[in-house]
């Protein structure tokens, strides 16, 4: 006998909602998407997504208007839905604080269309820890409302392998009953599924990224330590992912640091929420600051070998915040570049997911290929 799958509404429409979107409409479900920017809703329902992702167009455009539709009236996309993902990719802004706004639109719009004890409302975006309780609490004042706290945890480039085939899914919810209907509903996760409460949940994203944190900034510690020191860091970082208390995956690569926001905004929560009582995590402050500094010390290599920069030609690689991707959000190259123009040096930029001039950033001279990259300096 088939089963009938239910309802879904996604709500925001950047990379979370896209991947949650069109991997549900995939697997059979029929989802209706909606954004707070008209000209997200637009494009989509052309077959244009706000981002790239690889295998998203084709998706899209191969479920589009069958069982996937995007919409710019919430209530077209909550009203009815046995499940409503909250997706939205929250804005963070050049210091790593989230901007809760656009979030407070989406949980206002359920509050006002969601069926009485009908909707389960899903939130996967990364939200501070508390802010599940508290709509759940604001909610149930008008009407009676499941909520689930579901963290995301695809990644850029790779987003529908780790969506669809996760280690592991972490679930926030108050009652067993839940945890039974989304086993139910959705099959095809048959990874292990770790429940707790919804505060749980919440940490869980909180401590991850700052675990992550932690790691990439003592990573580009050791690389720095290794440099001055004359050891080879490819030997060193191979010799302890080789130690089962560390691992193969273990994210050891020094560098610039992390970047894009989705790190450095759990680092920010733990540090903005611990001061409500009276605790300063001071490793995690330690990382942070570790991680502004990569910068400086990057652009003190170039000038130790120019250390005029007026009218040298600076080449930079990659122009992305990671490779996979054409979103340009927190990227370091474009952070480092503004460290060369403020300098009045002559940034050369090259990308493959980037074509034509990048805004913000005229001075960048973007090349189309390899070939004129190199020969541009």
């Amino acid at each position: 006998m088939k089963r009938n799958k239910p309802t879904i509404g996604v709500l925001g429409l950047w990379h979370l909602g896209c991947i949650y979107a069109t991997s549900f409409a995939e697997l059979g479900y029929e989802v209706t998407g909606y954004d707070l920017t008209r000209q997200t809703v637009d494009d989509l329902n052309q077959g244009t997504p706000p981002i790239y992702e690889p295998g998203l167009t084709e998706k899209l455009k191969n479920f589009l208007g069958k069982n996937l539709f995007f919409t710019f009236q919430p209530q077209e996309a909550i009203k009815g839905k046995k499940y409503v993902f909250v997706a939205l990719d929250i804005p963070v802004d050049d210091h790593d604080q989230m901007d809760l706004r656009p979030l407070n639109k989406l949980l206002t719009a359920i509050t006002r269309y969601a069926s009485f004890k009908h909707t389960t409302v899903v939130i996967s975006s990364q939200v501070p820890l508390g802010t599940c309780r508290e709509f759940l609490k604001r909610a149930n004042r008008r009407k009676q409302i499941n909520v689930i706290y579901f963290p995301e945890n695809i990644r850029l480039g790779t987003a529908f392998q780790t969506f669809l085939k996760p280690d592991r899914i972490i679930l926030g919810l108050e009652k067993k009953s839940l945890l039974t209907q989304f086993v139910h509903d959705f099959p095809n996760f048959t990874c292990p599924i770790l429940t707790m409460n919804l505060e749980s949940a919440e940490m869980v994203k909180h401590a991850l990224n700052s675990f992550l944190a932690v790691c990439i900034s003592y990573a580009s510690e050791i690389g720095d330590l290794c440099e001055l020191l004359g050891a080879n860091y490819d030997d060193v970082v191979g010799a302890l992912r080789t130690d089962s208390r560390i691992g193969s995956n273990a994210p050891l690569n020094p560098g610039t640091g992390f970047a894009g926001g989705t790190i450095g905004r759990d680092v920010q929560i733990l540090r903005k929420l611990s001061k409500g009582y009276d605790y300063r995590p001071k490793m995690i402050e330690v990382a942070y600051e570790i991680n502004k500094s990569r910068l400086a010390r990057l652009l003190k290599k170039i000038q130790s070998l120019y250390p005029k920069l007026d009218g040298k030609k600076i080449g930079l690689l990659g122009l992305t915040y990671k490779p996979g991707t054409n979103t340009l959000r927190r990227s370091k190259s474009l952070e480092l570049s503004k460290l060369i123009h403020a300098r009045s040096g002559i940034v050369i930029g090259y990308d493959p997911a980037i074509r034509g001039s990048i805004p913000g950033y005229p001075y960048i001279q973007a090349t189309e290929s390899l070939a004129d990259f190199f020969q541009d300096l």
